[in-house]
């Protein structure tokens, strides 16, 4: 089953935290006979605990937000900057901790360039086939990790397929994540008719899907990316990461996920 599809039949709620990155929870199989999206998560204690989870925001300015999962490598990143770079566009980089080790000069040149660098588990984990305690170690993980290669902590997660269940997202709320998904995805195999799509579709808030690592990149999605970023700034749109994104969009938006959103002139 495809991402979208798969959001479109379990659908996301929002589950608290702000807690404590310690805080436990038990959790309970409503059904045993379901999947793993039948677990709940019941966060222990009197706290507040929420998690958001985005899909697109209503800016009033002319603003995009590119999202670039499960690199970096060696093969794509640099081109995804370079074109970014071309068009003085932002965007927000989804890392996966064990190739941003292996790469970690990557890592440091995407956010000297302006990036963000958000959270897409240690080795793209499906969370909802595990349990709190290698979610929180996974997110941890790949956390550390940005933080001591860039000076600053991730404040976003993205879900490695999109899935994320009331397990994941009280993870998240104790890890003090915003969720980020996408309301636009252009693949590697259709990639033309990804792009056709979003140039006639998008809006301000947009929040669009692309990949430097794992099988989705090729030469037609780098060149469409360069079509994208460029038809879009000549119409009069500006790339920005998801937190600026956030932080120019609906102040109930902006205080639910409060930790760290870059001001919108941030450099």
């Amino acid at each position: 089953m495809d991402r979208r599809r798969f959001i479109a039949r379990v659908g996301l709620l929002t589950a608290g935290g702000a807690a404590g990155v310690a805080a436990g929870f038990a959790t309970e199989q409503v059904l045993p006979q379901q999947g793993p999206t039948a677990r709940t998560a019941r966060p222990a204690g009197p706290a507040p605990y929420v998690a958001t989870a985005t899909f697109r925001t209503e800016p009033s300015a002319r603003l995009i937000a590119l999202t670039i999962d499960d690199g970096p490598t060696r093969e794509w990143t640099p081109q995804v900057l370079k074109i970014l770079r071309r068009h003085g566009a932002k965007a927000t980089f989804f890392r996966v901790g064990e190739r941003a080790q292996a790469t970690p000069d990557l890592v440091v040149q995407t956010a000297d360039a302006g990036h963000e660098q958000g959270n897409h588990t240690w080795a793209h984990s499906d969370l909802t086939q595990h349990d709190e305690t290698f979610n929180r170690d996974t997110l941890k993980r790949t956390q550390e990790l940005l933080a001591k290669l860039t000076g600053q902590a991730p404040t976003l997660c993205r879900p490695p397929y999109g899935r994320i269940d009331s397990v994941g997202l009280a993870v998240c709320a104790g890890l003090r994540y915003g969720v980020t998904l996408w309301s636009h995805h252009v693949t590697g195999s259709n990639a033309q008719g990804d792009v056709d799509e979003i140039l006639q579709q998008a809006s301000p808030g947009s929040i669009v899907l692309l990949h430097d690592g794992g099988s989705e990149p090729n030469a037609t999605l780098m060149k469409q990316l360069d079509r994208l970023t460029g038809s879009l700034t000549d119409a009069g749109y500006r790339f920005v990461t998801v937190s600026e994104l956030l932080a120019a969009s609906a102040p109930a938006a902006t205080a639910t996920l409060g930790h760290g959103q870059l001001p919108l002139d941030h450099r």
